[in-house]
């Protein structure tokens, strides 16, 4: 297996890991943790350790070549970044109160491990202890608070999770606006009927709630009605 199936494989887990994770913080403590969530955080650790530490040992064996060109240092930036988020999914799931049995045993086994990656790997966790370069990533400094008036409990990181990493959130949160605005966000950021129906809850006015379908929700009388739209040209973005 080369260096690039190993780092996309390991990314593919780790967002199985950080799902079941989250599933975990959304299901009181795991009483209603699904058997897949639960599988995957008890059974599934010894494969998630070793196909991690692996990926660490093989970016330091590219190291200079990393260091050295643009593509593989932006592609090792977005890997760390993956990684920074899950470990903070794993250490809020470790602190939830009334872990059952065998969560109660597993987590604080995580926990310990990523202590140990941390000092074995702190010269690439320090290298890119920054956002990935600037001149690749979608810059979104202040969009949580310049699209406030459509969705009020998030912020740029619950943002840059969404459109950089394409990670929806355990819970979907409430969208304020019309559902135009919410298509004219989806479609300026490359965003999917599905991966804004996880991400979101949208204004239904009638006794049935109906997410949103991109196709159908479009705005008719032109773009620049909807105050959304200049908020949007402030983030320029390109999958």
């Amino acid at each position: 297996m080369n260096y690039h199936q190993h780092l996309y494989r390991t990314r593919a887990l780790m967002d199985e890991v950080m799902t079941a994770m989250n599933g975990l913080a959304g299901s009181s403590g795991g009483c209603n943790l699904s058997v897949k969530d639960l599988r995957t955080i008890v059974h599934r650790r010894g494969e998630f350790q070793k196909r991690l530490r692996d990926c660490f040992y093989e970016m330091i064996d590219s190291w200079t070549e990393i260091l050295s060109n643009e593509a593989r240092r932006f592609e090792a930036s977005r890997f760390i970044s993956r990684y920074r988020t899950l470990r903070l999914a794993i250490r809020n799931a470790a602190e939830l109160p009334r872990l059952l049995p065998p969560l109660s045993e597993t987590l604080p086994l995580y926990i310990q491990y990523l202590n140990e990656l941390d000092e074995d790997m702190s010269l690439i966790l320090k290298e890119f202890s920054d956002s990935a370069p600037h001149s690749a990533r979608t810059n979104l400094t202040g969009i949580a608070r310049s699209l406030r008036y459509y969705v009020q409990e998030a912020d740029d990181e619950f943002y840059e999770r969404l459109i950089i990493d394409r990670l929806t959130p355990s819970r979907p949160l409430s969208w304020h606006g019309s559902k135009v605005a919410a298509t004219l966000f989806a479609k300026h950021f490359g965003l999917t009927d599905s991966e804004m129906n996880r991400t979101f809850i949208f204004p239904s006015h009638g006794k049935t709630y109906h997410g949103l379908k991109i196709s159908s929700n479009v705005a008719t009388k032109g773009d620049d009605k909807y105050g959304i739209t200049a908020i949007l040209r402030r983030y320029p973005y390109s999958k």
